[in-house]
């Protein structure tokens, strides 16, 4: 991604740089309130924001997010924490339908619902199908949204989503985890993405072997959790 790259102007550079002023003055907030967190889950998830949900596989990552856009569509409480009621689309590449639709029934008789409560549900299951969602050069962080990131854009607009999961990053990313500067480039397209519909994009990782000794739960380099909300 290389929007926000400013070029330099070897012909002109002084009126390049008198004319690029990004600084505002702190005094612009005298008398204005602050605003308060948009939040979509209650001290979980926030509008506008990438989030990452990180575990071992098997620890039930896509359960509990699925569980999430029922809850959200519902308008009822997640794990605990209250939700805005809206709408979600998730790309599960792990779970074929058929897992899909029998975690759904039990949720729904967790919850009291019926699958007609849920049309602002919606779910594409890819397992066995290639779902990287942007491709990199082996070094360096110039990286290429590929058609089914631009897909998953305008879906996401088209459904009014609000929340956007995509499970897991080793299925979207085909990048380096352990350069910063791709996993950083590929966060803020997805971003932008979120600030796009006003949402959340949540992403589920496995940790690394290291991740799982130390606790932590991470995987690859600092550029994941350091650039999420």
């Amino acid at each position: 991604m290389t929007d926000n790259i400013i070029r330099y102007d070897w012909q002109n550079p002084r009126q390049q740089i008198e004319e690029f002023s990004p600084f505002s003055p702190a005094e612009q907030w005298h008398n204005r309130q602050a605003p308060q967190i948009s939040w979509l889950v209650e001290h979980a998830f926030i509008r506008g924001t990438v989030a990452i949900l990180a575990g071992d596989g098997g620890l039930g990552k896509s359960l509990i997010l699925q569980q999430l856009m029922t809850a959200a569509a519902l308008g009822v409480s997640w794990l605990g924490m209250g939700t805005e009621k809206c709408r979600s689309l998730a790309v599960f590449c792990e779970d074929d339908p058929d897992e899909l639709h029998r975690r759904q029934e039990r949720i729904n008789a967790h919850y009291g619902c019926s699958m007609s409560d849920l049309e602002g549900v919606r779910m594409e299951s890819r397992p066995g199908r290639d779902s990287v969602m942007m491709q990199f050069r082996q070094w360096g962080g110039d990286g290429r949204k590929t058609l089914l990131f631009d897909q998953l854009t305008h879906a996401a607009k088209q459904h009014k989503a609000s929340i956007v999961i995509l499970d897991t990053v080793a299925d979207v990313f085909s990048g380096n985890e352990v350069d910063r500067n791709q996993p950083r480039t590929f966060i803020r397209a997805l971003r932008k993405l979120a600030l796009g519909i006003q949402g959340c994009v949540v992403l589920t990782q496995h940790p690394s072997n290291e991740g799982m000794a130390s606790g932590s739960g991470r995987s690859g380099s600092t550029g994941w959790h350091n650039s999420v909300q």
